[in-house]
């Protein structure tokens, strides 16, 4: 996002405030649905996102980035509703050998997916932020509001866990 939409938006121009929604509104979806795994709860997410970057764009400092600041909104957003959520509707309270019984993963999607799942929440916030949606470790670390060490503690930890899920028994079949 250039500076001078970012003025614009400031301004009260509904054009430019578009342009902003049209560009991030996609990664915006897919980071939230990754980290949320649920589509209704992703929307509600992003669109409160979205009001909240409108609201506080008065607020952005032009001297830094713009991603990282609306990632932060976003990441937020995301886990306020997961904090919301009921304990017996979060993903994460579901035992996997449950989740795994229910329909088998078929695709390559299907079983990254699968472990992306049984991360831990910040660990998968990681992993969406860093190959999801491109953000460096520097941004990551703006947008988590951690040290940069952390993040990349994270990272090795969350890698570390996928690879030891994917090694895992997909189908019957010893994954190496």
């Amino acid at each position: 996002m250039n500076k001078k939409t970012i003025k614009k938006i400031k301004k009260g121009d509904k054009k430019a405030f578009r342009a902003l929604y049209d560009e991030y509104y996609p990664s915006a979806m897919r980071t939230a649905v990754s980290m949320l795994k649920n589509d209704s709860d992703a929307s509600d997410a992003v669109q409160e996102t979205f009001i909240r970057v409108y609201k506080g764009i008065h607020t952005f400092d032009e001297s830094k980035p713009f991603k990282p600041w609306f990632y932060r909104i976003l990441t937020n957003e995301v886990r306020r509703l997961i904090k919301k959520r009921k304990p017996e509707q979060d993903f994460d309270q579901v035992p996997h050998n449950e989740i795994a019984q229910v329909q088998p993963p078929e695709t390559d999607h299907e079983i990254l997916d699968d472990a992306m799942a049984k991360l831990k929440e910040d660990h998968r916030e990681a992993i969406v932020l860093k190959y999801l949606e491109g953000l460096s470790e520097k941004e990551m670390s703006t947008v988590l509001d951690i040290s940069l060490s952390a993040v990349k503690s994270r990272l090795f930890q969350a890698r570390k866990m996928l690879k030891e899920e994917l090694r895992g028994d997909i189908h019957g079949q010893q994954q190496v």
